[in-house]
């Protein structure tokens, strides 16, 4: 561990303590509420706590292995599930404990490459230290703290931006392998690569060529490698993206799926897909100052991972989608540079939080 990389990690540490503490209050909230107050039936994500909803099939994975119990687990990309089995053997306490580790240390070591890759990029260590902070409290952030793959894939991509930024072709080709073969997310990193690899393309050696071609094709060869090995297991062509349309629906146009959101934010929907309009809005206007104010691969790989995340019939896990497309947080770190915003966004971001991992610890959210 480098010098820089151990003080970047100890000027994150602050933000990454006081995520955990605001999940863990909540939870906690939560669980009295539920255990003296409330009358209903409790629900099932109280007792599994942080392996609550996608954290129960992480670790059913990596107890049984693939498919899981039903062949709906190829869904889930088997990067995470394949270093929590590494870790489960190494640590005691089986594979719950495992997976959090890794989840939580993957979330550090984001944040801190993420106030890394800022500060190089833009110089400005202010928006650097807003980032890291945002995306610690970003309201669907709590899946950091809890069994889930988005650290780890977070933890990656950023380090193919660093990877990109730097020159380093056939290290952001690793890295955005590794990050596609833990979350589908990871082939759309292809984006901000071709942007990276364009300028000075036909002035490199052939050496060069072929390893900026590897940056590109890095994500969608991870991708596809997994699509292939789970369609073969279940003896179901692109397996993992028929159930994954299963749950979510037929893939719709995103501009009009946003439109007739706007119509779900009132009546019985208003806790469903009408709760998400209102993020979704914001993301797109995020998106926007993305390209006003950002490098375009950045930008370019925040919209596409908001449009796939919008392009579905169901919008559930909407905001950890756009999480996964982090320069969307990173441009909320720009927007909130001035004035009293500064001070406003993180708290309204942490509230946003907290409200989010309470319906989703009630079952009334699906992060």
């Amino acid at each position: 561990m480098t010098d820089t990389f151990r003080r970047d990690l100890v000027a994150v540490l602050p933000a990454w303590i006081v995520a955990r503490l605001l999940v863990a209050a909540t939870m906690i909230g939560v669980r009295l509420y539920v255990d003296h107050l409330h009358d209903g039936d409790r629900p099932l994500q109280v007792g599994q706590g942080l392996l609550a909803w996608d954290g129960a099939w992480y670790r059913s994975l990596v107890e049984s292995g693939y498919p899981g119990p039903t062949s709906e687990g190829v869904r889930f990309f088997p990067g995470f599930v394949l270093l929590g089995r590494l870790f489960d053997v190494v640590l005691p306490g089986g594979a719950g404990p495992a997976l959090l580790l890794i989840a939580n240390v993957a979330a550090l070591a984001a944040m801190a490459l993420l106030l890394r890759l800022v500060r190089e990029v833009t110089g400005d260590s202010g928006l650097a230290g807003r980032a890291v902070w945002l995306t610690a409290c970003f309201p669907p952030a709590f899946v950091l703290v809890w069994a889930y793959a988005e650290a780890l894939f977070l933890l990656l991509a950023v380090a193919t931006f660093l990877a990109l930024a730097r020159r380093h072709w056939w290290c952001a080709a690793g890295l955005a392998t590794a990050a596609a073969l833990t979350r589908p997310t990871g082939a759309l990193l292809a984006v901000a690569a071709l942007v990276a690899v364009w300028p000075g393309w036909r002035s490199a050696p052939p050496g060069e060529r072929i390893a900026r071609t590897a940056a590109v094709t890095g994500g969608p060869v991870g991708f596809g490698a997994f699509v292939w090995w789970a369609s073969a297991l279940v003896d179901e062509p692109f397996a993992p993206l028929v159930v994954q349309r299963d749950l979510r629906g037929d893939p719709v146009d995103p501009l009009r799926r946003l439109i007739a959101g706007l119509g779900e934010l009132f009546g019985p929907d208003a806790l469903g897909d009408g709760l998400h309009i209102p993020f979704a809005v914001g993301f797109v206007v995020l998106v926007v100052v993305a390209f006003r104010r950002m490098p375009l691969g950045y930008a370019a790989f925040a919209a596409a991972c908001l449009v796939v995340a919008l392009a579905a019939d169901n919008l559930n896990s909407l905001e950890r989608y756009a999480l996964n497309g982090f320069p969307i947080v990173v441009a909320l770190a720009v927007l909130a540079d001035a004035g009293r915003l500064r001070r406003l966004v993180p708290v309204v971001s942490a509230v946003g939080m907290v409200a989010l991992t309470a319906l989703a610890v009630m079952g009334e959210y699906v992060p």
